[in-house]
């Protein structure tokens, strides 16, 4: 198990050097030309591994100045690494509520004074 581990740990190293050492000159997804190149100097990509016992590695990259996220996952077993979720989230921070229980948002600020 503790080798399982550590190839998984390995594997997800390597993800995420990749994504930070790739030489692309290609701008990212959904930009138009005249962008600087991905990855920008300096490294600045977010990530977050997660190891539940029992589960497979979730790895989290975020990219702030675009506003992209990945997850993924690694199997534990194998060290397979799949692509579970990408979005940019630009336009889901600027929601004002979303999946709120009662009481809404709406209802709070009615009933604070004036």
């Amino acid at each position: 198990m503790r080798r399982i581990t550590l190839g998984a740990l390995l594997g997800a190293g390597l993800l995420m050097a990749a994504m930070a050492g790739r030489g692309s000159t290609e701008p990212a997804f959904g930009q138009a030309g005249g962008v600087a190149p991905y990855p920008r100097p300096g490294g600045d990509l977010i990530t977050h591994v997660t190891a539940a016992d029992g589960l497979p590695l979730t790895i989290t990259v975020i990219e702030p100045h675009e506003r992209w996220i990945g997850v993924y996952q690694v199997d534990r077993a194998s060290g397979e690494i799949n692509l579970v979720s990408a979005r940019n989230f630009t336009w889901d921070l600027k929601l004002i509520d979303y999946n709120c229980g009662k009481p809404l948002p709406q209802a709070i600020r009615g009933g604070l004074p004036q």
